[in-house]
């Protein structure tokens, strides 16, 4: 499991389908080092512009298949922060703060993947008590949050890999051009 003491330098986690993790660690070397996060089938890695990243993976997905196969998500991680397993609700609404502003006007729901803390977080209630925070801001702002889960303009992503979670919005547009990019 990835320490929480040292941050570590990632901002894609990719995972991959059963048996696959070899043939994505291969496939994508020439974009990224992907590096083993202490859970199975899942991997991060650090890019130097996400987008060009991404629009590299959608060609070489169009040319091999196999890679289609093997790869299950890629999910781009704008922020990352150690997570204090007894306050994690409060810390999500306080590192999801500073993207309020960009929910204004806009539908969302939040996905929260948790790897690691089994028993302890509970991902249903994290999704709920990160969706209520960031509703209340909106409001407190003025703003009229619309929640939706069939095709939200902005997905919260939260991906928790052991000790440290990461945040990102994932917008409509996003992930349309990028399908490998999906939270649910």
């Amino acid at each position: 499991m990835i320490a929480a003491d040292s941050l570590p330098d990632w901002n894609i986690v990719v995972t991959s389908r059963p048996g696959g993790q070899r043939a994505v660690r291969r496939a994508l070397h020439p974009f990224v080092r992907l590096r083993r996060a202490g859970f199975r089938n899942v991997l991060i890695g650090r890019v130097g512009d996400i987008a060009t990243f991404l629009a590299e993976v959608a060609e070489l997905l169009e040319q091999r298949r196999s890679v289609a196969s093997a790869l299950g998500k890629i999910m781009p991680v704008g922020h990352i922060f150690a997570i204090d397993v007894s306050r994690f609700h409060d810390q999500l609404a306080e590192e999801t703060a500073p993207l309020v502003e960009q929910l204004i006007g806009r539908s969302f729901h939040v996905r929260v993947e948790r790897r690691g803390h089994k028993g302890v977080i509970n991902t249903h209630a994290a999704e709920l008590a990160l969706g209520e925070a960031l509703y209340g801001a909106l409001e407190a702002r003025g703003a009229k949050p619309t929640v939706t889960f069939s095709d939200p303009d902005v997905v919260v992503a939260v991906e928790v890999v052991g000790n440290l979670a990461g945040i990102e919005l994932l917008t409509r547009e996003l992930r349309q051009r990028f399908p490998f990019v999906r939270v649910d």
